[in-house]
């Protein structure tokens, strides 16, 4: 390669280059939560934390401090990404948790 970019490990062995680097997007879609434990999976072929990222983007504005207009809790897996309203282990029973909407945009970053 005579031109891009190079990212190295601290050995000195490439690790990321423009030979083995490409953004793909595996998926894109807008999704409401409505609080209270809800939880959406979403299946997603060809879906490896190794070799992917997920990301959650808010579309709409914030509505207040509470939190109704907190981040969510998302957790991956091989073929699967499961964005959850509120953390599994967070106590409570009331309705309270994530209600925005959001888009999860899915990206394979490496071959």
């Amino acid at each position: 390669m005579s031109y891009g970019l190079r990212t190295f490990s601290e050995d000195g062995v490439v690790e990321l280059d423009t030979d083995s680097f490409t953004y793909q997007v595996l998926h894109s879609q807008t999704y409401t939560l409505t609080g209270n434990g809800a939880v959406i999976s979403v299946p997603i072929s060809g879906f490896n934390p190794a070799t992917c990222t997920a990301v959650i983007l808010p579309t709409t504005a914030r509505k207040n401090e509470f939190n109704e207009s907190a981040m969510p809790y998302m957790r991956v897996a091989v073929g699967n990404v499961t964005v959850r309203s509120k953390h599994p282990n967070q106590p409570g029973t009331e309705d309270y948790g994530s209600h925005i909407q959001f888009r999860l945009l899915v990206m394979r970053f490496k071959n």
